[in-house]
């Protein structure tokens, strides 16, 4: 179906690649405290958090989609944290637009955490720019000078890693319009719609 819907503008770049991904790289329970796992094929259980993903490629672009999913029923530990990584992701995006420093973006979601006592938590950039090679440069880390320009193309990926408990992040794509940003991706972000 993703096939015939991008028809004629799709054109495989790289050798082995479909142009839709989705999946979960065993960021599964307590694996999806380590922000990039590598594979599991530990079994998924009632209670387990996953950060799941899902990309698009079209014309040699990419895209990134990263969910934190509760499989059951949310309990108060996981609530903090989904609530916070979300309200950091908030603080993030409401910061894209022309003429602002990539390392404002990081601080905004730095702020969101500490103010909710998890600055610990905190284990990787908020973002980077997107394009040919995925995770490209400009990061969005603190001191980063670059200042983002209409239709440059970033993720928005705040985290939060718990060792030993579980990881949580989201993860949108977004384009630098002339007054703020468009997401690229479009999936629910809230609790409700992302426990399983």
């Amino acid at each position: 179906g993703m096939m015939k819907k991008l028809g004629a503008r799709y054109q495989q770049l790289r050798w082995g690649l479909s142009p839709v991904v989705v999946g979960c790289r065993g960021q599964v329970g307590p694996g999806s405290a380590v922000p990039h796992a590598v594979f599991s094929k530990r079994r998924i259980r009632r209670g387990d958090v996953l950060v799941t993903e899902a990309g698009v490629e079209v014309g040699g672009y990419t895209s990134e989609l990263e969910r934190t999913v509760i499989v059951g029923k949310a309990g108060s530990r996981e609530k903090k944290y989904f609530e916070t990584m979300l309200r950091a992701q908030d603080a993030a995006l409401s910061t894209f637009k022309p003429g602002v420093a990539c390392s404002q973006v990081e601080a905004a979601a730095r702020k969101t955490v500490e103010a909710a006592g998890l600055t610990g938590a905190l284990r990787h950039h908020v973002g980077h720019g997107i394009g040919i090679d995925g995770h490209e440069l400009p990061w969005l880390d603190p001191g980063e000078k670059t200042i983002m320009k209409t239709g440059m193309v970033f993720s928005c990926e705040p985290g939060l890693y718990i060792p030993g408990f579980a990881g949580f992040r989201h993860s949108d794509t977004i384009v630098i319009t002339k007054n703020g940003m468009n997401f690229i991706t479009h999936y629910p972000r809230d609790l409700e719609k992302l426990t399983v």
